[in-house]
């Protein structure tokens, strides 16, 4: 009956702890991430322990041995999404971490998320590009911390489911970018019945990978081709880096001899439930496992039953039960021997007897009153327990109420979120488009202004032209008739030239034609003179000077 009562009790709280999940594919703790030269067998978890320390906090739980809690913003931290990057290498996609710390966590062990939500790291030796599951569709892509094996913990078969809000989904083309930003896991549930498992292995140098979606299904989503980075061992702890071709990544050496990591354990540690944290480190919660008898709620599904203290307490009860006796039967024998000296009288034998009949009455009386106080004490102890589990069951039903109005509240707050960002959005949409309207507007005045210039442009253009035009044709007509006149001058000069030629030949030949006749007529004058001449010269010749 406690046997079912305890099975119960961790199935309720199991699936207190998981709240609405899906059913996704388990992968154990196993050798598949190995590199060449570093066996994971000999990897001391020590160096984790004192890594590890000034980053966060080491408890010592009762289930799981010693899980480390980052000091990080839980509400804002989320496991290979916050603080990091993917990064395309031989190995598959593998997880590029800021923090200081990141080497570790991401890359070994396993991360789960306590019933306060907050992420707890479970160390181991097995190295890893990314220790998450991979989900593909609807244009997007998704991933969340690989849980641990179910064999380890809660022994319920090789499934496991893991909690909605676990996963990260952005769109495929945004795989690679440097940061992610705020997650909110509002619509998780939404992209999961839109997605598939991814089941993608990468073998390099005959080892087996689990590395998300391949090159080629990424480079198809993204349509842009994508860098294949090669892993460089860095030689210090620290943040891992990109670099050029390089992804370099810190990872302790192995050791040359057998680790036996039983007795590696952290210098500094907190002992008590991981679970039970409700914000910071725990503090002063030790104390109460020990007043409530350590009766918490285990942060990975399960509840640890510490009834076995309450023995402690009945010992002690019937320890306190059976010196009492002895201490009240000397008393009462005290007595029964008073009065058998005072009763000497009756003599020897009847004082023999009435004290053995005292005494066998006294022990009577004192058995039944210590059954009846062990009774007592067991009525006492079954109520104490009744009470510690009703108010254990009214503190889970009231965590689990505050979960649920807190879960209320924030899906109130996220609703009213959405809206804003939804009126913001339409706000901005729509001042986006008054913007290019006014852009629009803008630019079509402009393009007007433009267009009545170029178009004033060309009409001046084209006025110049033909101005100019007009001008080289009437200086061309200008020059034509100038050469017309010029020629028109040329003709009449020649003309008159000609004129003038002909008229001086007429006149030359008139003059010739005149002296020729006043010679003929001198001529004929000569000769009409010369009988006279001849009948004068016989009267006698006239003096010569008489001649005029």
């Amino acid at each position: 009956m406690k046997t079912l009562k305890s099975t119960a009790l961790v199935l309720g709280l199991f699936g207190l702890l998981a709240g609405t999940t899906t059913l996704v594919r388990a992968q154990d703790y196993q050798n598949d991430y190995q590199d060449d030269g570093y066996s994971t067998g000999n990897i001391s978890l020590q160096t984790f322990y004192d890594e590890l320390s000034p980053y966060g906090t080491w408890i010592q739980d009762p289930q799981y041995g010693y899980v480390w809690r980052p000091d990080v913003d839980q509400s804002e931290f989320r496991p290979y999404y916050t603080n990091g990057r993917w990064a395309m290498t031989e190995y598959g996609n593998t997880w590029v971490s800021n923090y200081d710390w990141g080497w570790a966590p991401f890359h070994y062990g396993r991360w789960v998320i306590n019933s306060y939500r907050q992420w707890i790291w479970l160390p181991d030796t097995n190295w890893g590009p990314a220790w998450v599951d991979w989900r593909s569709g609807d244009g997007y892509y998704g991933w969340a911390p690989m849980a641990p094996s179910i064999s380890i913990n809660l022994s319920f078969g090789r499934r496991y489911v893991v909690p909605e809000f676990c996963w990260n989904f952005i769109p495929q083309r945004n795989i690679y970018i440097n940061t992610f930003p705020r997650y909110d896991y509002g619509r998780n549930n939404v992209y999961i019945r839109n997605t598939t498992i991814i089941n993608n292995t990468y073998v390099y140098n005959r080892r087996t990978y689990y590395g998300g979606p391949r090159v080629e299904d990424i480079r198809r989503a993204t349509n842009r081709d994508v860098t294949v980075y090669r892993y460089a061992q860095s030689s210090r702890p620290g943040a891992s880096r990109v670099g050029g071709r390089e992804v370099s990544i810190y990872r302790p050496r192995p050791e040359r001899n057998s680790v036996d990591n039983r007795n590696a354990a952290p210098r500094r540690f907190e002992q008590g439930n991981a679970g039970i944290s409700r914000g910071g480190r725990n503090e002063g919660y030790t104390n109460r496992d020990q007043r409530d008898g350590n009766n918490n709620d285990n942060r990975f599904g399960s509840r640890r039953d510490n009834r076995t203290v309450q023995p402690d307490r009945n010992n002690g009860t019937i320890s306190r039960d059976n010196n009492q006796p002895s201490n009240r039967g000397e008393v009462y024998n005290r007595d029964a021997n008073g009065r058998a000296s005072r009763g000497n009288a009756n003599g020897v034998d009847g004082r023999n007897g009435q004290e053995n009949v005292n005494r066998g009455q006294d022990q009577q009386r004192f058995e039944q009153m210590r059954q009846q106080r062990m009774q007592q004490d067991r009525m006492s102890q079954d109520q104490q327990r009744a009470q510690r589990d009703i108010q254990t069951q009214q503190r889970g039903q009231i965590d689990q109420q505050q979960r649920a109005a807190q879960m209320e509240e924030q899906r109130a707050q996220r609703n009213e979120q959405l809206q804003q960002q939804r009126t913001q959005r339409d706000a901005q949409v729509q001042q986006q488009r008054n913007e290019q309207m006014q852009q629009q507007r803008a630019q079509q005045a402009q393009a007007q202004q433009q267009e009545r210039a170029q178009r004033d442009a060309q009409m001046q253009q084209q006025r110049n032209e033909q101005m100019q035009q007009q001008r080289a044709q009437q200086a061309q007509a200008q020059q034509q008739e100038r050469a017309q006149r010029d020629a028109q001058m040329q003709q009449q000069r020649a003309q008159q030239a000609q004129q003038q030629q002909q008229e001086r030949a007429q006149r030359d030949a008139q003059a010739q034609q005149q002296r020729a006749q006043e010679q003929q007529q001198r001529q004929e004058q000569r000769r009409s003179e010369a009988p006279q001449q001849r009948g004068g010269g016989e009267s006698g010749r006239p003096s010569r000077g008489g001649r005029g």
